[in-house]
């Protein structure tokens, strides 16, 4: 076995085997030497997922869930699958149906309430987020969506506290400075946007949406040297947003 295991990694280096292929071809397999086989499909549907073949994914997420429908994380993996394949609709329905069978399943709440907000339903995507973070208060992410959630409903003042609580729980997670400037922006309030977009850059030098946002807000206070500015260091790397914030700075 260690001598095969050898071979297949010297072949694999050499690009005689390509490492998705040989996956490809193990998952398909799988299924067939697999004692249980729900439990193949439940793996296959996370390895699927994980390599971005949403397709895969669903396929064996689908199968899983006809095999164990009164499983609750059956039903969660397939509305993650479904997610993945932007069907939010049909995710929303696995959710619901996970939720059914177990009410205090934290990851069907939460992924009720990002269907929800891809749908377009931002209140009922807040009431799901704040019942998943009843169960585990702890989710930094889930305060970040329920910011997004309550920024797209108008509701600036509570997003920045769901961003705020985020940050308190992981320090590290730039992407909170930009979510908090963007809901600034939003509600008109330029000067604290540029405060967190700034912040976010001295983190990250090369997070391109926070120059481009910085521009905008830049823009907003009339202050066009600095937002031209914004979109030089945008050249280098975003030409695509350099060249719409150029456009915004020049109509």
């Amino acid at each position: 076995m260690v001598i095969l295991v050898a071979i297949v990694f010297v072949l694999i280096q050499a690009g005689i085997i390509q490492p998705q292929r040989l996956r490809a071809f193990v998952l398909r397999h799988i299924v067939a030497v697999y004692s249980d086989e729900a439990t193949a499909y439940k793996y296959m549907g996370k390895q699927h997922s994980a390599a971005g073949r949403s397709r895969e994914s669903l396929s064996s997420c689908e199968k899983l869930a006809a095999m164990r429908p009164e499983d609750p994380c059956a039903n969660v993996l397939l509305g993650d699958a479904y997610g993945d394949e932007n069907r939010p609709q049909e995710a929303a329905t696995s959710y619901q149906k996970a939720i059914t069978l177990d009410p205090n399943c934290f990851d069907a709440h939460f992924g009720l309430g990002k269907a929800y907000a891809a749908l377009g339903r931002h209140a009922e995507a807040i009431d799901s987020y704040k019942r998943a973070l009843k169960i585990q208060p702890g989710s930094a992410a889930v305060h970040m969506s329920l910011g997004l959630a309550l920024s797209s409903a108008g509701r600036y003042e509570e997003a920045m506290q769901a961003f705020q609580q985020a940050k308190q729980i992981d320090p590290k997670i730039n992407e909170v400075q930009v979510m908090s400037g963007n809901t600034y922006l939003e509600a008109g309030l330029y000067k604290q946007a540029i405060n967190c977009y700034k912040d976010a850059i001295t983190i990250d030098q090369n997070h391109a949406r926070a120059y481009y946002n910085l521009g905008k807000a830049y823009f907003e206070i009339g202050d066009r040297g600095l937002a031209i500015k914004q979109q030089e260091i945008l050249e280098s790397l975003d030409p695509g947003l350099a060249e719409q914030l150029g456009q915004l700075i020049n109509n």
